[in-house]
């Protein structure tokens, strides 16, 4: 009973929680410091270290998306 509760409470109803907080914060962010939507960090990838450390960071979150992607889409009849 109680852990029906906490499934229910943690995977129906805190994504929204946490969606609804992201959202409406980015809002009021956006709409009380506009010019503070920036990337600072640009001036680092001048080094050529750090521009292929981000670029290979990107591809790989990339690779892992559409790898959960595929695997999310892949029907059950697949794995058995």
């Amino acid at each position: 009973m109680i852990a029906d509760y906490v499934n229910d409470l943690v995977f129906g109803v805190y994504p929204y929680v946490a969606a609804s907080v992201f959202l409406i914060g980015s809002l009021i962010r956006f709409d009380r410091e506009q010019y503070s939507w920036r990337s600072g960090s640009s001036q680092m990838l001048r080094s050529r270290q750090l521009r292929w450390g981000s670029n290979l960071f990107h591809i790989g979150i990339l690779f892992l998306f559409f790898g959960h992607f595929v695997g999310l889409l892949t029907p059950h009849v697949v794995y058995s």
